[in-house]
């Protein structure tokens, strides 16, 4: 947990976006003795259209801060995934130990939200809901104005955690590239059977698409498929869903079609690009510092884990000039790594004979499969995880 130094001059904080990464750096900045405001635009904090899964290194993140207990009690364990290809091919595989933690949790982002955001207003931050930012500049005093809600804010750093499609991102024109060739489609369904085991599932369906399932409860599972955007020019949400599911004989097996009361909500812009990241006295921390389509990892992780960067380095540096330079050469390493590990996997499900060859692979070792999850849930960096893959 970062401690407090009382050597900094004491700040004025203003956090953008009052999700995952900006509730968990006003936590921290408050926790220094930072002066901190959290504007977030809407009123109410609802259930996100994500995953809703932590990945075992985001358990054991929350578990070395001591916030473990105080955010994820009540959640289920979750320990692996199964795998799925286009061919019904079904490849169990298990997180594996060296993670520090042995499971990940399937979270309710509704539950978890409003936890963290408490915990960050129970150590001092001022939360103001329902404030839209239209305007970011900097002053002749070199302080950051923001205008929302027909109010003007003075801080010292300014921190754009609101998302994927961030309004700070596009005022200053560092969010320059979006991209819509993929579409989300979310929704929660009932399982017709009891699997047992607690793990999620990944399933790389034809047609460039997948389908991705977390088990919440007994009776809910977080079920999400990314697939072309084209796709719903011509067909509905509900159809594409349903034909997955009756083109998968695991998937008819755990599902009934879906019908016109199932909620199906949609996400676009799976993929930005930022070109600034920190520096002048601002930072991105999120989505809203870069965001791919999250075929390879989840958000909720990578939200914890830059504000928790971005947190020490300001709390480890005597400037903050020096704290957003080291905050952005880390933040650099991280998204390198997970893009090339995107575009890996975006490059293998586009053609049928490298899944099935890759199936035939994994298939011959669990310990190949485990590694493979582990790439996949965060324990392991690309180079590692396929330095073990090869070995097993």
């Amino acid at each position: 947990m970062p401690v407090v130094n009382s050597k900094k001059t004491r700040l004025s904080i203003g956090i953008i976006g009052a999700g995952p990464a900006g509730s968990m750096l006003a936590y921290h900045m408050s926790t220094q003795g930072h002066n901190v405001q959290l504007l977030e635009r809407k009123a109410l904090i609802e259930r996100k259209i994500c995953g809703e899964y932590l990945c075992p290194k985001g358990v054991e993140l929350l578990s070395h801060l001591s916030l473990l207990d105080k955010l994820c009690s009540g959640f289920d364990s979750l320990y692996g995934m199964v795998l799925v290809s286009p061919d019904n091919d079904i490849i169990p595989s298990y997180f594996p130990k060296p993670s520090g933690s042995e499971k990940g949790l399937s979270v309710n982002r509704q539950v978890f939200d409003q936890r963290l955001l408490q915990l960050a207003v129970d150590h001092g931050a001022i939360l103001r809901n329902g404030y839209t930012v239209t305007a970011a500049v900097k002053s002749t005093e070199n302080k950051w104005l923001v205008k929302a809600n027909d109010e003007t804010f003075e801080f010292d750093l300014l921190i754009a955690a609101d998302g994927r499609q961030s309004k700070v991102g596009h005022l200053l024109g560092h969010i320059k590239q979006i991209n819509t060739d993929r579409v989300a489609l979310h929704c929660y369904l009932p399982r017709k059977i009891d699997r047992g085991q607690r793990l999620g599932e990944m399933h790389i369906l034809d047609g460039r698409s997948y389908c991705g399932l977390d088990p919440i409860s007994d009776d809910e599972v977080n079920f999400s498929i990314v697939c072309d955007s084209e796709r719903l020019k011509h067909e509905k949400p509900k159809d594409i869903i349903n034909q997955a599911i009756k083109n998968s004989r695991r998937l008819s097996s755990m599902f009934d079609p879906i019908n016109k009361c199932e909620q199906i909500r949609t996400v676009s812009s799976l993929r930005n690009k930022n070109s600034f990241i920190a520096g002048n006295d601002l930072a991105y921390v999120g989505d809203a510092a870069g965001f791919i389509d999250p075929l390879t990892g989840e958000g909720i992780y990578n939200a914890l884990l830059s504000s928790t960067i971005l947190a020490e380095c300001l709390n480890k540096y005597e400037t903050t000039d020096l704290a957003l330079e080291f905050y952005k050469k880390k933040k650099k390493v991280l998204s390198f790594q997970k893009n090339v590990l995107n575009h890996f996997f975006q490059f293998l499900i586009r053609r049928p004979v490298l899944i099935r060859l890759t199936v035939k692979f994994l298939k011959k070792s669990p310990e190949r499969a485990n590694s493979f999850i582990g790439i996949i849930g965060n324990i392991y960096n690309p180079v590692t995880g396929f330095i073990k893959m090869l070995k097993a």
